[in-house]
Order: C-alpha cells, then structure tokens, then sequence
C-alpha cells in the first residue's frame, strides 16, 4: 500500500536533481521496513516541507541499515520505478504513524567519481547537505552516462566481421569500363602520370607523394604548384643587377628581424589524455559545429577569466571570476548540454560544488591556483580550432 497518498505529490519535486536530458538518473529500488518502532534512519529536514524525502543518516544495526539503505538515497512513491517522489511532510507523517511494514521505493544515485570520496560525507557531520550531495551525484552520473554512450559508439569492429559485396555489384565494377573506351583510357592515365613525373622532376620532389611536413613547407608547396618557383635566375636584369648602367647592385631580399638573446621561447607541454579526450568529445560527438565553436570559446573564456582575474584582489571581488553556475541558460547550452565539455573544464581544474543558500550547483576554480603545467598548450588547441 501507498501510505504517502500519491495523489498529492509534489509537481516540482528536485530532491534527486534534474537529469540532464530524458528520465531522473540513478538506480530504483523496492524497501519495505516491516518492524514497529524505530526506522533506524534520518530524513533530512527541508524548509520547504512540499520537496522530496531524502535520506541524510542511517543508524547502523537499524532496520535502514539492514534493508540497504545509504545517505543521499530519494524516497519515492512504490511502483513509481524511482520518477515520483515522496514529499518530505508525506514521509514524516507515515514514520510516525507506526503504521508498518512502510513500503516505498528509493532512487539511488551512483556515479565512480563520488563513491571513491563518499566516506567523508555520508554522516551527520558532513560538509554538505544529502540534498546538495544527491544533486551533485545526478551531474556526475549524467556526464559519466554520456561518456559511457560515446565509448560504446567507438568501440572498433571485431576481428573476422567483414562485409561481403555482393557478386552482382562486384562485377558492375569490375565492368565498368567499355572496351571501345579502354585504349582512350589508358592513354590519358599515361599522360597524366607522364605530367605527375614532370612536375617531380621540375620541383625536384614529387609533391603527389604523401610526406609529413609543416604549415610553412605545406604553404611553399601550395606556393610553388600555383604561383610557380622563385628563382633568382629568371628574375629580370633590373632586379639581379647585371643590366643597365648600374651594374653590381645587389639583388634585394628580406631580412628577419634579429631575436633577442634576453628572451626565450618556453616550448609548451602537450596536455593531459584526459583534456584530450574530453576535447575529442567536444570536437567530434556533437553535430552543431556553431555550438561547438561557441561551447569552445565561452569555455577558453571561463577559463583564462579564473586563472587572471579571479585570482587578483579580494578574494569577494575575484571569486565571482572563479565561479560558474550551470544552471544559467548559456552555461546549460556550452557545458552541461554538450557532450565532454563538462568533463573538459573539470580537467584543467574546476570542481563541482553546491551552494546550500541557493541550491544551485557551480563549477568552482580553487583560489591561489595557475592550473595544470599543460594549460597554456590545452588553451592553444581550443583557439587554433576555434580559428580553423
């Protein structure tokens, strides 16, 4: 039975969090407390009574404790598979009643990065509510989801699974050329790879041939195939100097600056696997490319905002630089609704955190801190695909 009166649970019920898209995240459950007396457990106190139940201690040895359950577990309406919630004042009610056995079901959510720190805050003396702690948890799980999903989609193709071509489709290729066109054929292969050899041996490298190089060799190559080689030789006499009345002027050429000796270059360090795979999430999971490149530039923003201003002056006037609520409509669309993002910013430093005054959750950039070694070069890779 439904003790907890279902018809009037509450519309806007937030004890377990918001998923971040789709159903309420976490693990559903049946519990039924069959013993009179004590429940052995604490629900945690809401000002507002009309918020859901949630569980902030469990006495060990207790009837809670033996049917399982934890700190942060969200009571909620049996049969409901965990989606409706029990409201705080509902669940008091019925402890006291002494009506037993009590039955509901709990919604329990579980995320890797929170059960390893989870000792730390599952009594009494806790640094942060069950409620803010059940909120934190349904954040994480939803990005470990996400992250879980796309792993899937990655997964290579095993072994031994080839797809066969069918024999028909096979020889319409092999077919494809007539036999009154093929001598034609084979003519013009001839004259375009003669054309390839020729312009190998003009440039004295074979620029059809794959071969690593870099942006500025890649430029010279693109330069000599379409403009043509610069050769001082073809160049005319007023320019080399061996005509006119002049003789033995010098051909003009550009001169690099001199680099100063006082100052060095400080090659960059290549960021973390972690950054770079939240940053080949980002990239490559989500198919708007305007909302990456703007999820990208609001991030890179967020971030050198933590690492200057928010760590000069007071520590009132430089946090709101370090702080960053999700909730807010543009952080929602760059960060919490795009794939990796979340994942990306807690790379370089940011923290989840609860704000118990408000109830909302932040991503906090600790005070004092410069952030990883590799930032400088993580910063770089954002702005040169963001430019790309």
């Amino acid at each position: 039975n439904d003790f907890f009166n279902k018809q009037n649970k509450p519309s806007n019920a937030r004890g377990g969090g918001q998923s971040l898209g789709g159903s309420k995240p976490g693990r559903a459950f049946f519990v039924s407390l069959d013993q009179p007396g004590p429940l052995g457990m604490e629900v945690e106190k809401r000002k507002n009574t009309v918020t859901g139940a949630i569980i902030s201690a469990v006495i060990p040895n207790g009837q809670a404790d033996k049917a399982g359950l934890k700190r942060g577990d969200i009571v909620c309406h049996p049969g409901s598979n965990g989606e409706e919630e029990v409201r705080y004042d509902q669940f008091i009610a019925a402890a006291k009643s002494g009506r037993r056995p009590l039955q509901f079901d709990v919604r329990r959510i579980e995320s890797s990065i929170l059960s390893a720190g989870a000792a730390s805050s599952t009594g009494k003396g806790g640094r942060v509510s069950a409620d803010s702690y059940a909120r934190k948890q349904a954040v994480i799980a939803a990005a470990e989801a996400r992250e879980a999903k796309h792993k899937a989609k990655q997964k290579p193709i095993p072994k031994g699974v080839e797809k066969r071509m069918d024999p028909k489709q096979q020889q319409k290729i092999y077919d494809h050329t007539r036999v009154e066109d093929s001598e034609e054929t084979r003519q013009a292969v001839a004259a375009v790879k003669q054309a390839e050899r020729d312009d190998a041996a003009n440039l004295g490298y074979n620029p059809y041939e794959a071969k690593a190089m870099t942006g500025g060799q890649a430029r010279t190559a693109t330069v000599a195939m379409t403009q043509g080689e610069i050769n001082a030789g073809n160049a005319p006499p007023k320019i080399t100097g061996t005509g006119g009345s002049g003789g033995g002027v010098a051909s003009p050429g550009k001169v690099n600056k001199p680099k100063d000796p006082t100052k060095t270059t400080t090659p960059q360090i290549p960021p973390s696997p972690e950054f770079e795979q939240a940053f080949s999430i980002v990239v490559t999971s989500n198919s708007d490319n305007a909302a990456v490149l703007k999820s990208l530039s609001i991030m890179r923003k967020l971030i050198n905002n933590a690492i200057t201003k928010g760590q000069q002056g007071d520590d009132e006037t430089s946090s709101k630089f370090r702080r960053v609520r999700l909730s807010n409509p543009k952080i929602k669309e760059a960060i919490t609704d795009m794939l990796g993002a979340l994942e990306l910013m807690m790379c370089v430093g940011f923290v989840l955190s609860e704000n118990d005054d408000d109830g909302e959750t932040y991503l906090v950039f600790p005070p004092g801190e410069k952030g990883p070694s590799w930032l400088s070069g993580a910063l770089g890779m954002m702005e040169s695909y963001e430019n790309s």
